[in-house]
């Protein structure tokens, strides 16, 4: 209710006349919005695949599109944008095994997320040295600038060490686990950090792979941001561009906690270009002009996964031979599913936008 006001209220304050007239602005830069957002999804979608190594060549990349359309369009618009990956999860169990399928959309969020830390903190110290603050201000942004180092270093080493063993290890010593139900999860715990380790025969080529991918899909999309803030007539300086990138990634952690962050992501960047003395309805039309394609992609998804479960009822009816299977083999897979813990799916949010 108050991500809702927050919106109402800033949408006024700006003026509905005024955001009109910057989308218009925006004019044939659209279809550079659309292809641009068709490139980032495409990027993620090859990373997911390349992170799927060496099991990678049982999944096409048509497949690990659908399941980032698909996450994508449930993150969008549920609260803090996890339940989209549990949706990848069971897109690409189709494929490849449980094990897999989490170690891949775990390593996924874990490279996005470091990406987003270390340009946070790459561009801090040049937002001291470039836009005018007091000195409390730049002390804290140079601290930000080290967490942010230090948090995306950490989970590098978090992950080599075994990310989920170590939060599973965690949780037993604050007796929020069990050592009966730990010592139940650690092997198929292990089987996942192994898999996200290369432990498990990935190969170095294709993790590189991943990584550029995401790399490229992130500042894709940090230059899509950029390219409508130019079209409605924003100086990108490179002072203005670091405070944006710092700001932005503040307020988007915090918009995270609603749905499509609704308000919050408008308040958030009205605030922000009116601290950094710029026209705070440029802002707002950012955010809008973001949300527009975000609703898209949606919309988008909710259709081909319909689709996608439609076609399989229909093979599932046509289908005249039909596999058995005993009772002991289907106990053993629902107790794998059951067993798995939640907190396999993912510690960060995709769907950056």
């Amino acid at each position: 209710m108050a991500a809702l006001v927050a919106l109402a209220y800033t949408i006024h304050d700006t003026g509905l006349r005024t955001i009109g007239h910057y989308f218009r602005r925006i004019g044939w830069w659209w279809v550079m919005v659309v292809v641009l957002e068709v490139a980032i999804t495409t990027l993620d979608a090859i990373a997911i695949r390349a992170f799927m190594s060496p099991e990678h060549h049982k999944v096409k990349l048509r497949s690990t599109l659908l399941a980032q359309l698909a996450g994508r369009a449930v993150n969008a618009v549920t609260p803090s944008g996890n339940l989209g990956e549990a949706l990848k999860i069971s897109v690409l169990t189709e494929h490849v095994s449980q094990s897999r399928a989490v170690a891949t959309i775990l390593l996924y969020n874990v490279a996005s997320f470091s990406v987003e830390l270390g340009v946070v903190a790459i561009a801090a110290p040049f937002m001291v040295l470039l836009v005018p603050m007091p000195g409390a201000l730049q002390a804290l942004m140079l601290v930000t600038a080290a967490v942010c180092l230090v948090l995306s270093l950490g989970l590098y080493a978090l992950v080599r060490r075994g990310m989920l063993v170590s939060f599973g290890r965690f949780l037993r010593r604050i007796r929020v686990l069990s050592q009966a139900r730990y010592e139940r999860w650690e092997p198929r715990l292990t089987g996942v950090d192994d898999k996200v380790r290369l432990v498990a025969g990935a190969r170095r080529r294709d993790r590189w792979i991943g990584i550029a991918a995401v790399i490229t899909s992130r500042f894709t999309s940090m230059s899509l941001s950029f390219m409508i803030l130019h079209a409605v007539g924003e100086s990108l300086t490179l002072g203005f561009v670091a405070a944006y990138i710092v700001g932005g990634f503040g307020i988007y952690m915090v918009s995270s906690l609603v749905p499509m962050g609704l308000g919050i992501s408008e308040g958030g960047n009205y605030k922000l270009f009116q601290a950094l003395g710029e026209n705070p309805a440029r802002g707002v039309t950012l955010v809008l002009a973001r949300r527009v394609t975000l609703i898209m992609y949606a919309a988008i998804g909710v259709v081909l996964v319909t689709a996608s479960e439609t076609v399989k009822r229909a093979r599932a009816r046509s289908t005249e031979v039909v596999p058995t299977t005993t009772g002991d083999e289907v106990a053993g897979a629902g107790g794998l599913i059951v067993s798995l813990p939640p907190t396999v799916t993912s510690p960060a949010a995709d769907a950056r936008e």
